[in-house]
């Protein structure tokens, strides 16, 4: 699970383990170490009394919970008259190999291979909080919690596998006008290499005189001397 470390405030894959009843959470990037005290997660840990209905019992569809009587579920607060509406639009947002899987599993239900391949077609179409919702109105079967554990375990090693690096969002002005700018550069000095070597060093060009001047008149020899 990824969490933003208190120390070093970066968002990490954070190593869990158990220190007595407190829960410890070891930053990888600073080694900090993030304790959560047995009283603070009891307190947001949610009430399991709702969640053990027996088979047969009506349960609701989203968490499990039982009904009785009342016109909305106790524990979510889902409606009685829109739980038909929610099951067909939860059923088909999933695979049809994932609902077949379970069909399979309830004929059968103390077949192992067959929680096994639920456990698979859950996986293989992400369907984990599926799966665990229809585990969850097992109620208190056995078979049920470890099903729903073993359903935990998975998504919590698929979340750490599939977990990246965040990208480097900083923004940096004017890189695209910099590249270019450098192709220009590049193109136009190899083009200057190109014409000095495909036309051969130029030779000096002879002194002409300017417009409006004459040119200079050559001095005659002196004249011989008579002797």
């Amino acid at each position: 699970m990824r969490v933003e470390c208190e120390a070093c405030r970066a968002l990490v894959v954070a190593r869990f383990a158990l220190d007595g009843a407190d829960v410890c959470a070891t930053c990888p990037a600073c080694r900090h170490v993030m304790r959560i005290a047995a009283a603070s997660h009891e307190l947001q840990a949610p009430d399991p009394a709702p969640l053990t209905a027996s088979p047969g019992a009506p349960a609701c569809p989203k968490c499990g919970a039982l009904l009785g009587d009342a016109a909305a579920c106790p524990a979510c607060g889902l409606a009685v008259a829109r739980m038909a509406a929610y099951v067909d639009a939860r059923d088909a947002a999933v695979s049809p190999a994932v609902r077949e899987a379970w069909t399979r599993a309830t004929c059968a239900w103390d077949d192992a291979a067959r929680h096994d391949e639920l456990l698979q077609q859950a996986a293989a179409h992400d369907a984990y909080a599926w799966a665990a919702g229809r585990y969850r109105t097992r109620g208190g079967d056995a078979i049920a919690r470890r099903q729903l554990d073993r359903l935990r375990r998975a998504a919590e090693a698929t979340l750490l596998a599939s977990a990246t690096a965040r990208r480097d969002v900083t923004v940096r002005p004017y890189r695209a006008t910099r590249r270019v700018l450098a192709i220009l550069l590049a193109t136009i000095a190899a083009g200057a290499v190109y014409a000095t070597l495909v036309r051969g060093p130029v030779p000096p060009a002879s002194v002409r005189p300017g417009p409006g001047r004459l040119p200079a008149l050559e001095r005659p020899p002196p004249p011989a001397t008579i002797k």
